[in-house]
């Protein structure tokens, strides 16, 4: 319980802090793999590069993709990154983002123990975001590339490293300078 209050406490005393915060889903695929879907949030420090510089996490699965209902590998990746948005002033943005993260995949049986099912993530990222004029919606489109930095044989067989992906983003708030 203590712990939830810090964290709680620390979140929102970050949004707070936050020029702009959006929240919204993402949908992503991997090359010739899977469906990955889930959350993802950016924010933005009115004292840092408001609107330019965002900080941000995905969760992104396949069971809520292509292991939904289906015998597809389930597969989670956590990923916090930093992006850049160039034009900040027009309604559609350049950018470019480096991520970081973590990933895992349930092999579920004990047969495959011995095989590898996690990785540490790495990506830099290029996109185009568009500011859809008169209501507080987003669409970011983006390709990404995960630099796989272990031996091969390593690495979980389902983690390809050519992804795209499709953000839509609501924003919560939007302080103005």
């Amino acid at each position: 319980m203590k712990k939830t209050f810090i964290v709680s406490l620390i979140l929102c005393t970050i949004i707070s802090q936050a020029q702009t915060l959006k929240l919204g889903g993402r949908f992503q695929k991997t090359q010739e793999m899977y469906w990955e879907n889930g959350i993802s949030a950016q924010y933005s420090f009115a004292k840092f590069k408001p609107n330019q510089f965002f900080v941000g996490f995905d969760y992104v699965t396949s069971r809520l993709g292509s292991a939904y209902n289906s015998n597809a590998i389930k597969q989670d990746n956590y990923i916090f990154s930093g992006s850049w948005q160039f034009n900040k002033s027009k309604p559609y943005h350049f950018v470019t983002r480096l991520n970081m993260g973590y990933f895992y995949s349930d092999l579920e049986e004990e047969i495959f123990d011995e095989i590898p099912n996690t990785a540490f993530l790495f990506s830099p990222e290029i996109g185009f975001t568009f500011d859809i004029p008169q209501v507080p919606v987003s669409l970011n489109f983006g390709a990404g590339y995960y630099i796989i930095t272990e031996k091969e044989g390593y690495s979980p067989g389902t983690l390809q490293p050519l992804y795209f992906h499709l953000d839509i983003y609501y924003t919560l708030f939007k302080k103005h300078n």
